[in-house]
C-alpha cells in the first residue's frame, strides 16, 4: 500500500476519534434534553470536515487522479 494512503487513513481515523470525543455526552442527561455547547458543535464540524477532505483526497489517489475527487 502506498504510504500516502496509509497517512490519509490515519488522518480519517484521527478525525473520527476526535468527533467521538467531542460528541461524548453525560450519560445522566436524557437524550431528548441533551444540548451541546457551541464549542463542541464547532469541534465536531471541524472533525467531520477534516475526515471528509481526507476521504476525498484518498479517493482521488485511489482513482489515479492528482486533483480533487468529484464533488458530491
Amino acid at each position: 500500500m502506498d504510504p500516502n494512503i496509509g497517512k490519509e487513513l490515519y488522518r480519517i481515523m484521527d478525525a473520527l476519534v476526535a468527533l467521538k470525543i467531542d460528541l461524548k455526552c453525560d450519560p445522566c442527561i436524557p437524550g431528548e434534553a441533551l444540548v451541546l455547547s457551541a464549542d463542541k458543535v464547532r469541534d465536531a464540524c471541524e472533525a467531520l470536515e477534516s475526515a471528509s477532505a481526507s476521504i476525498k483526497h484518498l479517493a482521488a489517489a485511489l482513482n489515479g487522479s492528482h486533483g480533487n475527487a468529484a464533488p458530491h
